[in-house]
């Protein structure tokens, strides 16, 4: 199947801007992240907006885009509203973020957490058809999902170590490790349902991924990239952490004394790695979901 370039666009931007929301949502239930949630937020809002734009062009002409409301049983439908509902949370949150409006700030922060989640998989689950047994199964929409958490979450921390309050460090890390993993996983989960679709064939067969036509591009942008690389950063920054956290008091005191360019150096490299990984996340998402529509041959074009 052609690479319909909008659409993968458009996953692998809703699925970070999801995946900062739920990270924003996760810090208002924990009181976390208050200097950062406006950027995030915004950021999130940007990613949006772009990727419902490249969504729209993949309807040939953008005005189109209006004729999906019309059908409410369809997938693209759902996903129109999913992205219209994450949108206005995020747009009322960014503003109270800006407001000392504690309460209403942390049940739109909540209300982002739970669109987060619900629309990488409502998007995801838009391409599961008998049809295409490399896209008939739950394992599709999983990925939408775990890709995103990666993106989002890694995005997240960096801004946290940037910009953030250095006490909300280390729970920002744990999270960015938290959202690799999920990213890792889910990426797994899916190869493997290719590998185990029904309906076997060549064109869509774990083979051709290991040592066929697609496997310069599993192996070195998939794996090493996208799953092996983000787990080497994060453990890099993990040592940098670690030492920091040795002693409070010492890295309290390294704030505010001699020990402090030592301090922001530290922070610096942690923030590195996490931009670094953020990268390596995006490029293994965006090359396995390329995968995904190459190996999504039809049962019917294998029949006739």
């Amino acid at each position: 199947m052609a690479i319909q370039w909008p659409l993968l666009i458009f996953s692998v931007l809703l699925g970070c801007a999801s995946g900062i929301m739920v990270f924003l949502g996760i810090g208002e239930l924990k009181g976390a992240f208050k200097k950062v949630r406006f950027p995030l937020a915004l950021v999130a809002l940007v990613l949006l907006v772009v990727g419902g734009i490249a969504s729209a062009f993949h309807l040939g002409h953008p005005d189109r885009a209006l004729y999906i409301l019309g059908n409410m049983g369809s997938g693209l439908s759902r996903e129109l509203f999913g992205v219209g509902y994450l949108f206005v949370v995020t747009l009322v949150y960014m503003v109270l973020s800006r407001k000392d409006f504690p309460g209403p700030t942390k049940v739109f922060g909540v209300l982002g957490l739970i669109g987060g989640v619900a629309l990488p998989l409502i998007a995801g689950a838009s391409y599961l058809m008998p049809a295409r047994p490399a896209w008939d199964s739950f394992a599709l929409p999983l990925m939408f999902l775990g890709t995103g958490l990666g993106m989002g979450f890694v995005l997240s921390a960096a801004f946290v170590y940037m910009k953030g309050d250095a006490v909300d460090r280390p729970f920002a890390f744990k999270l960015a490790g938290i959202g690799i993993i999920c990213s890792v996983a889910t990426m797994l989960i899916y190869i493997i349902w290719i590998a185990v679709a029904p309906h076997g064939d060549a064109s869509r067969s774990l083979g051709r991924l290991a040592a066929g036509d697609l496997s310069v591009m599993f192996w070195l942008c998939v794996v090493i990239v996208g799953i092996i690389a983000p787990i080497v950063l994060y453990l890099l920054g993990r040592k940098d952490v670690d030492a920091n956290a040795k002693g409070a008091t010492a890295s309290a005191s390294s704030e505010v004394s001699g020990d402090g360019a030592a301090a922001s150096s530290s922070k610096l490299s942690i923030a590195s790695s996490l931009w670094v990984a953020l990268a390596c996340l995006v490029i293994g998402s965006v090359v396995l979901r390329v995968i995904m529509y190459v190996v999504a041959t039809s049962v019917e074009q294998l029949i006739y």
